[in-house]
């Protein structure tokens, strides 16, 4: 008991930051959701603010408080091209551009993310690339794969999956000391993976019509022992499983 409360009894400053924003657009929507029951909104505004554009530019914005600055200026771009189209009467239909404009904005947020993750670890982790297992490098795209990852020193990686998925074992892993990360993409597609039931995962994923679910059972966690799942879903996901 002692162990977890010395690990939350603290919140970093960025989720303290993303609950303020959150907090924030929730009182912001009940105040227009009074002033429109007071009949101080039209019709026509309270259509933009209620709606799905609406919801991508919170997403955006709950994306830039948590420094996911590619995915967040891509969704509050996306959500505000789509509310001018409501707001205004365009002399074209914005919906013949949709698909188009989303597959380049997800395009754009792989390139952004990688080129901002890559500048990181130049930065901060001279030494990340490794050829011994101790870090996954996967990508399923248009396709499967199934793997079973055995390291005494597991420290994360990067797994891809567009329009494919992929089976990833960690049972036999250990963790490496400190923090181990794994940087998770899936638009269209999605990744299982097996951990041990003492791992402490920590799930910080962007979900945009998906998400990232933990089905694991009786798990009996061991804080010393934490990776951190960060990326994007995107019409995808993930699951975590344990055996």
């Amino acid at each position: 008991m002692d162990t977890y409360n010395e690990n939350n009894k603290m919140m970093k400053p960025q989720h303290r930051f993303k609950t303020m924003v959150v907090g924030v657009l929730v009182v912001a929507f009940g105040l227009l959701f009074m002033m429109h029951n007071m009949d101080l909104i039209d019709r026509q505004t309270w259509r933009m603010i209620f709606s799905w554009p609406m919801l991508l530019v919170a997403l955006g914005v709950i994306n830039l408080a948590e420094h996911k600055y590619s995915w967040g200026l891509i969704l509050l771009s996306i959500g505000g091209v789509f509310l001018i189209d409501r707001y205004y009467d365009l002399p074209y239909n914005i919906f013949t551009f949709f698909w188009p404009v989303l597959i380049i904005a997800i395009g754009l947020g792989l390139i952004f993310t990688n080129s901002f993750r890559s500048f990181r670890i130049r930065r901060h982790k001279p030494d990340y690339v490794s050829s011994d297992g101790d870090l996954i490098d996967e990508s399923a795209i248009f396709g499967g794969s199934e793997r079973t990852i055995h390291s005494l020193n597991f420290r994360g990686g990067e797994i891809i999956s567009i329009f494919g998925g992929s089976k990833i074992d960690l049972t036999q892993c250990q963790l490496s000391p400190g923090r181990n990360e794994i940087e998770m993409t899936a638009i269209f597609g999605g990744s299982t993976l097996i951990v041990p039931n003492d791992w402490n995962i920590k799930v910080e994923m962007f979900n945009a019509f998906g998400g990232f679910a933990d089905k694991r059972k009786n798990v009996m966690v061991d804080y010393n022992k934490t990776l951190v799942i960060r990326g994007a879903a995107i019409f995808g996901g993930g699951e975590l499983k344990s055996y």
